[in-house]
């Protein structure tokens, strides 16, 4: 499916989504360009990490179409969405727990030759010095703020370029949120030559204001 705008990168029509019964959004649009960095605002309930669910394929379409490159998006699993460039920042379970950190970032490297994992582990490693120590731990034992580190780790290492982030600073201080935002800077439309395209559910104030592009409010 080819949308209408050669900058439109992912575009959003008419989305109704939910997750069985009424839907939770209704015929929604939203068009999004390279480079753009939106954060999706709204009360408690109104959507906004069904949003990002629905672009990943992971809660119910019940009618509308979300195109990505000019490719549909609905129908397909979220690892053939993955495939095609999108990673996913899950508010809740963003890591698999009974695996080890190391394990964890192996998953997130997929589809690299051995010495390319290895380059990789060692690139996280270095934005994040704590998982070299916590390398053989296993992931259900690190504290909520540590999950969010590794969560951050495994989706730097992917080779994305549609981040969604579902409250990626939650449970982190204010010098790891602080850390967060500069890596976000770092590629988004504000500071990169090529950026990612950034669609994030905060309630840091300072965050959205600091990062987003474009404030969007689900009401």
């Amino acid at each position: 499916m080819q949308t209408t705008n050669s900058n439109i990168i992912l575009d959003i029509k008419n989305l109704s989504c939910g997750y069985g019964g009424k839907p939770v959004i209704e015929d929604y649009n939203l068009q999004v360009e390279k480079g753009d960095c939106i954060a999706i605002t709204g009360p408690n309930g109104c959507g906004k990490s069904t949003l990002l669910r629905a672009i990943y394929q992971l809660c119910i379409i019940n009618s509308g179409t979300i195109s990505y490159n000019g490719e549909l998006l609905n129908g397909k699993t979220p690892e053939q969405v993955k495939k095609l460039g999108v990673a996913y920042f899950m508010q809740k379970n963003a890591v698999f727990s009974k695996l080890s950190v190391k394990e964890n970032l192996l998953l997130s490297f997929s589809g690299t030759s051995k010495t390319e994992k290895k380059q990789k582990n060692e690139e996280m490693i270095a934005l994040f010095p704590d998982i070299g120590i916590w390398q053989n731990k296993t992931a259900g034992l690190l504290s909520g703020g540590q999950r969010q580190q590794l969560a951050m780790a495994m989706l730097l290492s992917q080779d994305a370029d549609l981040w969604l982030l579902d409250e990626p600073t939650a449970g982190l201080d204010t010098v790891k949120s602080d850390y967060f935002l500069e890596l976000m800077l770092q590629h988004s439309g504000k500071t990169s030559d090529n950026p990612k395209i950034i669609i994030f559910v905060e309630h840091k104030i300072n965050i959205i204001n600091q990062l987003a592009k474009r404030i969007i409010n689900i009401n």
